[in-house]
C-alpha cells in the first residue's frame, strides 16, 4: 500500500537576497534524513529565456542574473517526499508553498519550515499583494452611478469627478501591473535598479492615495 498527503499554504509577499534564498535551501536539505541522492532545481523565467538550475552553487555562477527575480520556483525531492515554492504570475497572484508525503507531519513539518523562514523577509505591502483589487476597482468604478442616484443634484463638481477618474486611472493600473509593482516572491540578484524602478510601488501606491483624498476634500468642500 502507498499513500501520499498533500497540503499547501499561501506565503505572505517576501523579497530576500541571494544569501538568504541559500540559507533557505539549506533549511530544505535538513527536512531529509540523508541529503545526499536529494534531487532540487531552481527554475528562472526571464522575459525571452528559461533557466533551470540543479542547486544554489550553479545560481551563483551564473553571470547573466541581474537585479530582481519575480518568477520562479524551487523544488526539493527524495524519494516519495518533495517540497515545491513557486512564486506568483500575472495571472496568479499567490505565492504558495506546498509539500507532499506519506504522512501528514511530515507535510506540516516542512511547509511551517518555508513559512517561518520567508515571514522575517515579508515585505510592508504584503497586506495588498493579497488585497481584492479587482473587487475594489468594481466598486470604485460604478461611484458616479451610486452618487447619481444618492447625491443632490449639482452637488458633484468638477474637481470631484477629476479626482475619482485620477483614483480609477491609478487603481487600474495598479491592478494591471500589481505583478511588476508588487511582487509576491523576489529574489534580489544585484542592486542595480533605478531610484523610479525601485521604488515603482510606493510611487504608484501614493500616487492613488493622493487621488483619494482629492476626491473626499472637493466633496468636501462641495458640501
Amino acid at each position: 500500500m502507498e499513500r501520499e498527503v498533500e497540503r499547501e499554504k499561501k506565503l505572505p509577499a517576501f523579497s530576500i537576497r541571494l544569501g538568504e534564498l541559500e540559507a533557505l535551501w539549506q533549511r530544505l536539505l535538513s527536512l531529509y534524513d540523508n541529503a545526499e541522492n536529494v534531487y532540487g532545481s531552481i527554475d528562472i523565467t526571464l522575459s525571452a529565456e528559461k533557466l533551470e538550475f540543479d542547486n544554489i552553487e550553479e545560481l551563483k555562477q551564473y553571470p547573466g542574473l541581474k537585479g530582481k527575480i519575480t518568477n520562479f520556483s524551487l523544488r526539493v525531492s527524495k524519494g516519495g517526499r518533495r517540497v515545491y515554492l513557486r512564486s506568483g504570475s500575472f495571472l496568479n497572484s499567490e505565492c504558495i508553498v506546498s509539500a507532499a508525503a506519506e504522512t501528514e507531519a511530515w507535510c506540516a513539518g516542512a511547509i511551517e519550515t518555508v513559512f517561518s523562514f520567508l515571514r522575517s523577509y515579508k515585505v510592508w505591502y504584503s497586506w495588498l499583494a493579497s488585497a481584492p483589487l479587482g473587487w475594489v476597482l468594481l466598486i470604485f468604478a460604478n461611484i458616479p452611478s451610486i452618487a447619481f442616484w444618492t447625491l443632490p443634484k449639482g452637488s458633484i463638481g468638477m474637481l470631484s469627478i477629476t479626482g475619482w477618474l485620477s483614483t480609477l486611472i491609478a487603481l487600474v493600473f495598479i491592478y494591471f501591473f500589481r505583478w511588476r509593482l508588487f511582487p509576491v516572491a523576489a529574489i534580489r540578484i544585484t542592486e542595480e535598479e533605478s531610484y523610479i524602478r525601485r521604488y515603482s510601488s510606493e510611487l504608484s501606491l501614493i500616487i492613488a492615495l493622493l487621488s483619494v483624498i482629492l476626491t473626499l476634500v472637493s466633496l468636501f468642500l462641495k458640501k
